[in-house]
């Protein structure tokens, strides 16, 4: 027999889960920020328990660190911290561009095109929030055409680990991340469907994408 209020409390777990990691991702959470049981859930309007787990998975892949009191902390990373992350996102993000280049057809092209021109609107404007959300959304749409969901979770966890370092782009717009002519090129490797050179491309964003934060994160 189905155990229904176990399902939904799933359900309102993954629900909580997703929405503190797209607020990691986009760097709505700085390192350091703190977390409260009690407060996420009275601002949800749910129970305890669903928070609590969620936050629990989140500490156990790394994204989140328990603190007293029914808190919890967004981890500050250290120079080896973003040295390790960078080799190992060239690593499966090239992969995962690589296999897209061989699935690539007109119809995937062109939503690639319309995700692109929605992150170069956004950045003209000077929007980093929606410019923030706009390069997530380019990015795993092409790793979503790799239909590789294992290696997709793998990229995601280690977005979840950089991405509260983006909150100093908000601060310090200065140095946004410069990467419209990369993203030009990359998106006529993947139309000639050029498997090794996509790899390269994106080993080279992402090498440039890091090296920003980490200024912004210094300084």
């Amino acid at each position: 027999m189905l155990d229904f209020a176990k399902a939904q409390r799933i359900s309102l777990t993954q629900q909580v889960e997703n929405n503190i990691k797209n607020a990691l991702i986009v760097g709505a959470l700085k390192p350091g920020a703190r977390l409260v049981t009690r407060e996420i859930a009275v601002n949800q309007g749910i129970s305890i328990t669903p928070v609590r787990e969620a936050l629990l998975r989140l500490v156990s892949c790394g994204a989140l660190r328990a603190a007293p009191a029914q808190a919890f902390l967004v981890p500050a990373l250290t120079d080896s911290d973003y040295q390790e992350i960078t080799k190992i996102r060239k690593s499966l993000e090239g992969m995962a561009t690589a296999e897209a280049s061989e699935n690539i057809t007109t119809e995937k092209l062109r939503e690639l095109h319309r995700l692109f021109t929605l992150f170069c609107e956004a950045k003209a404007s000077g929007d980093i929030t929606q410019m923030l959300k706009a390069n997530y959304q380019f990015r795993f749409r092409i790793y979503e055409y790799a239909e590789m969901p294992t290696l997709m979770i793998m990229i995601e966890h280690l977005w979840v680990r950089v991405g509260p370092s983006f909150h100093y782009l908000y601060l310090n717009a200065t140095e946004s991340i410069q990467q419209e002519n990369l993203y030009q090129q990359l998106l006529s490797v993947l139309e000639k469907k050029e498997s090794a050179t996509s790899y390269t491309v994106m080993s080279q964003i992402v090498d440039e994408s890091m090296g920003v934060l980490q200024r912004q994160y210094r300084y």
